[in-house]
């Protein structure tokens, strides 16, 4: 009896170890914060406001409010997240080897994803699909009516639901009404494209500060394009 308990402490102690190694690897960056942008850290419920240079790890959740919007870029790879206003999502990130599979849990709200170099895997899920790519650039937006709509600019788009899967190519516009129907795709209106609201700026470089699993203080710098004002 006393040799299962102390076996059973030490698997406990050996899983939260793992666990806070995890979470304590960086996930993304904020390159940009307009507005009133909010975070909530895993496992808190207070909100704090989310600036440029923020730290994201797995399980942070982030909500813009309205004129509002935010851009991250992940730290594995050149990926970026952009967050227009009125929206919330959740990110998860969970290693696999020396790759970090990522997955954007979306309420609502609107976002943009490009990915030009991806490494592990990049999903989008919504109450109606998932959307899955290796490679390319589109909107995913997501009404308060349930309804899902995915614009696809470049590259091809993987989708998925309970009824099956469908692809999406460039120029093309997928529309779920639920999870349990395959979505009608037709060709992108371009009134129907949410704008990006900025110009490409000057190349700068961002130094962040984190501590890693063993408590060390740590840099991480992130190569980003400045967006200009319009």
């Amino acid at each position: 009896m006393r040799f299962s308990l102390l076996f059973t402490y030490l698997l406990i102690s050996i899983l939260v170890l793992v666990f806070m190694a995890q979470a304590a690897d960086p996930v993304a960056v904020v390159l940009t914060s307009r507005g009133k942008v909010s975070l909530f850290r895993a496992k808190e419920t207070k909100a704090q406001d989310l600036r440029k240079g923020t730290v994201l790890y797995d399980g942070d959740k982030i909500k813009t409010s309205a004129a509002s919007l935010c851009n991250l870029k992940f730290t594995d790879d050149k990926s970026l997240l952009r967050i227009k206003e009125n929206s919330s999502c959740t990110i998860e990130a969970k290693k696999e080897k020396e790759l970090t599979n990522k997955n954007i849990i979306v309420e609502v709200g609107t976002f943009l994803a490009s990915l030009v170099q991806p490494k592990g895997k990049f999903t989008i899920t919504t109450p109606t699909s998932v959307a899955s790519v290796k490679g390319t650039k589109w909107w995913t937006i997501q009404m308060l009516d349930g309804q899902t709509i995915y614009i696809c600019l470049e590259g091809l788009v993987d989708l998925e639901n309970s009824a099956g899967k469908s692809l999406l190519k460039e120029g093309q516009t997928a529309i779920f009404n639920n999870a349990n129907q395959t979505p009608e795709i037709r060709l992108t209106n371009t009134d129907e494209i949410p704008s990006e609201e900025a110009g490409v700026g000057e190349l700068k470089s961002l130094e962040i500060e984190f501590k890693d699993a063993d408590g060390r203080i740590r840099k991480m710098i992130i190569d980003y394009q400045e967006e200009s004002q319009n």
